[in-house]
């Protein structure tokens, strides 16, 4: 946790709403990666993306293009 800073690369995290992985688990890794955005599908639990795959596939696609 107290190298998250480091991070120099783009990140997306992706959790459930239901996800054991709970927000507040989530939020510390949040707050420390610099170039961090967090995407919390709210129909998922820890597997968005087999529960939510089409707006999962869309996230990484989007992510992927605009960090190529």
């Amino acid at each position: 946790m107290d190298r998250l800073d480091q991070v120099s690369v783009p990140t997306q995290l992706i959790s459930g709403r239901y996800d054991e992985a709970t927000p507040a688990a989530v939020q510390p890794y949040a707050d420390r990666i610099p170039d961090v955005s967090w995407k919390i599908f709210e129909n998922s639990s820890h597997m968005p993306h087999v529960e939510e795959r089409e707006p999962y596939m869309e996230l990484v696609a989007a992510f992927l293009a605009e960090n190529d």
